[in-house]
């Protein structure tokens, strides 16, 4: 599996990875992120190896929900 960064899964501590990939089972791939009233799909596995600031998402290429 590749993070959304484009490299493979680059977990440093398995124990972390393992959990997300928990999480990911149990809750779905993404998760919605909303910032000033916008949405984007966002990769759990994306968010726990880089974060996310708000003021960069609309610039990351994820997926946006347009209601």
């Amino acid at each position: 599996m590749n993070c959304a960064c484009g490299r493979p899964l680059h977990y440093s501590d398995p124990n972390l990875q393992q959990m997300v990939e928990r999480l990911v089972a149990d809750l779905g791939e993404t998760v919605n992120v909303t910032v000033v009233g916008r949405t984007w799909r966002v990769p759990r596995h994306y968010i726990a190896l880089h974060g996310i600031k708000g003021a960069n998402i609309a610039n990351l290429g994820f997926e946006e929900i347009v209601r």
